[in-house]
């Protein structure tokens, strides 16, 4: 198996990553026509996804005893998606596409004296408070700055007409506010380096709550 690969280590993320994470995976691996016999399987996979976000549901403000079973349910969803990724890895054989096609992070080699590859995943989901949204992005390596905007309005072609952009070194997760609740909003990110700047993301539409 080639050093490019994808990677998993998911029990270390911050719950809210993971919920994000792992719902992005499945939702690629279901619509795979490379990863067509994965083991585990994908139902396997979202029975234990359903499991851990309603523990997590329960354990917000709740018992010990909950937040022990959300605990358990969360390694057991870890486990199963690093099961998952020793399959996807041994399909792929490091082709960079198909690892990325599956929706799990990679881990590729350094490249030198190359722009940056385009940010994945983006995603908008509701904020703290009315008005405001939360945004991030799969990150595409470490020391890298991420340049992202917004848009409010559409040309008469119905593209978003973006507002001036804006950087950040974090991919997640990050909220923005000011805008109108029922508004519909535009997202996008792009990659950049001391080499040049990747491709903008695809603009992500949400409507503000």
């Amino acid at each position: 198996m080639k050093y490019i690969r994808a990677k998993a280590n998911f029990f270390r993320y911050p719950d809210d990553k993971l919920i994000v994470a792992a719902s992005w995976i499945i939702r690629c691996m279901k619509r795979s026509t490379i990863f067509i016999h994965p083991t585990p399987s994908i139902a396997t996979i979202e029975e234990a996804y359903a499991d851990y976000y309603q523990k997590l549901v329960e354990s917000a403000g709740g018992s010990r005893l909950m937040k022990v079973q959300k605990r358990d349910s969360k390694k057991r969803l870890s486990d199963l998606l690093q099961e998952l990724v020793f399959y996807v890895n041994v399909v792929s054989d490091g082709d960079l596409v198909k690892l990325y096609s599956s929706g799990f992070p990679v881990l590729a080699a350094k490249r030198k004296g190359q722009s940056p590859d385009t940010p994945g995943s983006p995603f908008l989901t509701d904020g703290r408070k009315c008005g405001e949204v939360a945004f991030g992005f799969r990150p595409v390596g470490r020391d890298m700055l991420y340049d992202y905007c917004f848009a409010t309005q559409v040309d008469d072609k119905n593209q978003p007409i973006w507002e001036e952009a804006q950087t950040t070194s974090r991919s997640f997760k990050a909220y923005q506010d000011g805008f109108d609740p029922g508004q519909f909003i535009y997202f996008r990110v792009r990659a950049r380096n001391k080499h040049g700047c990747s491709d903008w993301t695809a603009a992500v539409m949400f409507m503000v709550r």
